[in-house]
């Protein structure tokens, strides 16, 4: 078996474990309790890793999708939420090296607000 197939196998292991971890831990609750890997996804994976999981569950994250597609699911999904601005906080210092502090989220547009207010209206 050539070298890359079994590093892809490998990392595709290691990437259904945390999602089985994450699950097996209830972060996927509003999802179907039959919900797989494949089903979830990386975005899905990595968005439910980043706003619950520990410390270290977001560093083998970072490890096993890459730090650039973290990021992108964080900005996309979490940046702007400010029902997060302290996870939001460390993530951006820690894991993204951004030198921020918290009115830095907090003059973010709230999307999660903006679409609820859609909603209401």
């Amino acid at each position: 078996m050539p070298k890359d197939v079994h590093e892809d196998s490998s990392l595709r292991t290691q990437k259904t474990a945390l999602f089985s971890k994450l699950k097996e831990k209830g972060f996927f609750w509003s999802y179907s309790e039959e919900l797989t890997y494949d089903e979830a996804g990386d975005r899905l994976i990595i968005e439910y890793a980043l706003k619950y999981a520990d410390f270290d569950d977001v560093k083998l994250c970072l490890v096993l999708f890459g730090k650039e597609p973290v990021k992108k699911v964080w900005e996309e999904k979490m940046k702007t939420d400010k029902s997060f601005i302290k996870t939001n906080l460390m993530l951006a210092r820690v894991f993204f090296g951004m030198d921020v502090e918290s009115d830095y989220f907090k003059d973010q547009k709230n999307a999660r607000f903006e679409k609820l207010r859609l909603l209401a209206s």
